[in-house]
């Protein structure tokens, strides 16, 4: 396999491109705020219409690139005033004045940029023109932001002797942090001829003897969720309250959290059965909304059921007033669907559960008090529900270990970090993971029957090297119904 390799240098380490005219900074730069800058360097040449252009056509047609950035850290916010030329009527300068906001991105590494595109043939020719486009760069971000650039095509084993933070494009993300603009072509219109359409509206605005007329703004791009360990993916997630019908909040009991898991669980599959999403297989709703794996499956995904229990303050009763629903990452389309046709529909008790009012479910929207816990971005997190390890350890600490790397590594967590572990939580009124009391009777959590074998701790993680992680983070055999829950450690 071959790739594109295009990398752009600036002559100063500080880089003032905004994702909007307000903020907030753009990092890192985008693949259409590139191919804006490669089109107005083409265009500056007047080679638009030649084979420099053509190679643009063909470059906004693949995929999006892969980003290999400098280290970067935010710089300082300012504002200047310049005069407003649009109020040229007032000779005095002081009286129209407007205001101008710069926030840079500064680089701790060099000042070099690469973007890297999979690319499955390019011609001779393509490749000559292509470098020929990157060559007439001159500028990158805003006016300020000089920079120079250079193309080539690299296989496979080259590809590690590139350095940088590796920006990787995820798309079917709905998270609102982290979209970057891409270039597009489809059959209506592609991005090269939109930016032509943009500068044209740009340059006739004036015409004597008539009225100003708008500048049309760039407008056909797509956008896609960039992924590093600098800005990592959060899992998708919604979240629902509990609502009784005088519309105060239900506290259920935190031992019994497994009857809200599975009470939540019974109306999406009836909901996914009435809605189902277009193009699933037979057995979606069997395998990915009710969590029955097939046979042999080696890459089972579902949705997680997580009963949430209050925390976050001194005097908090922790009994479950929320519930999240957790999918895989790139989901989010069937995540909302199921939230779509969750919202409003009433909890139906079993013999265990006993509720005499069953509670309605209630979507949540923005930010909630308790929510932020278990979701926010932290470095170290610890268990509010016991870990169930996919195992017995037998009571040895080497066994306990490995199977609580197992535990992370089926959970998906790849980041490097270290952890304790212990039969109590960090948060003092979540409740122990024993089974049993000194005389042998029943204590602790509630366990479906089929995890009452395995070892449960609650456990401690502290990431590596100041990495933040979001959450949610769910760990364990029973982490799609509420076991192995994490939340930051950063609240009393």
């Amino acid at each position: 396999m071959i790739h594109l390799l295009l990398t752009v240098r600036w002559l100063d380490d500080r880089y003032h491109g905004l994702l909007a005219r307000e903020g907030p900074p753009e990092w890192p730069p985008s693949p259409y705020r590139l191919f804006q800058a490669l089109v107005a360097g083409v265009a500056r040449q007047g080679e638009l219409d030649s084979a420099l252009g053509q190679s643009l056509e063909w470059l906004q047609k693949l995929d999006p690139p892969i980003i290999i950035a400098p280290r970067s850290r935010p710089g300082q916010t300012t504002k200047r005033f310049v005069p407003n030329n649009d109020a040229d009527k007032k000779p005095d300068r002081q009286n129209r004045l407007t205001e101008k906001i710069s926030s840079p991105t500064l680089m701790l590494d060099p000042p070099v940029i690469h973007y890297l595109w999979q690319v499955h043939k390019c011609e001779p020719e393509t490749e000559t023109a292509i470098r020929e486009a990157a060559r007439c760069l001159t500028v990158f971000g805003w006016g300020i932001d000089m920079a120079y650039a250079d193309a080539q095509l690299i296989t496979d084993d080259k590809i590690h002797e590139v350095s940088g933070v590796r920006w990787y494009p995820r798309r079917g993300v709905q998270q609102d942090n982290g979209q970057l603009r891409v270039p597009i072509a489809n059959t209506q219109e592609n991005t090269l001829s939109d930016l032509r359409h943009a500068h044209q509206s740009a340059v006739g605005r004036l015409e004597h003897g008539k009225p100003l007329k708008m500048v049309r703004k760039p407008k056909v791009f797509d956008r896609v969720f960039y992924e590093s360990k600098e800005r990592l993916l959060a899992r998708p997630h919604v979240v629902f309250e509990l609502r009784q019908g005088d519309g105060e909040l239900l506290p259920y009991p935190q031992n019994m959290l497994v009857h809200i898991a599975g009470m939540v669980r019974h109306l999406a599959i009836e909901a996914m059965t009435q809605f189902p999403p277009e193009g699933v297989n037979d057995d979606w709703i069997e395998t990915y909304v009710a969590g029955h794996a097939r046979n042999g499956d080696t890459e089972h995904k579902q949705f997680s059921y997580l009963p949430l229990p209050s925390i976050g303050f001194a005097h908090t009763n922790p009994a479950i007033r929320r519930v999240m629903i957790a999918s895989p990452s790139g989901d989010d389309g069937w995540l909302q669907q199921l939230a779509l046709h969750l919202a409003g529909r009433q909890l139906k008790p079993t013999a265990e559960t006993k509720i005499k009012h069953p509670a309605t479910l209630v979507r949540v929207q923005g930010t909630k008090v308790v929510v932020p816990f278990y979701t926010k971005p932290s470095g170290i997190w610890a268990s509010v529900t016991p870990v169930i390890l996919p195992g017995h350890s037998d009571h040895k600490p080497s066994k306990t270990r490995k199977l609580i790397e197992r535990a992370l590594e089926q959970a998906g967590i790849e980041q490097s970090c270290e952890f304790e572990w212990s039969a109590f939580s960090h948060f003092p009124k979540s409740l122990s993971a024993h089974k049993y009391d000194r005389e042998k009777r029943p204590t602790g959590y509630i366990r479906p029957s089929h995890l009452l074998t395995q070892t449960a701790v609650h456990l401690k993680l502290r990431f590596n090297g100041g990495v933040e992680v979001p959450g949610p983070l769910a760990i364990g055999a029973g982490r799609h119904c509420g076991f192995g829950v994490l939340a930051r450690t950063d609240i009393s």
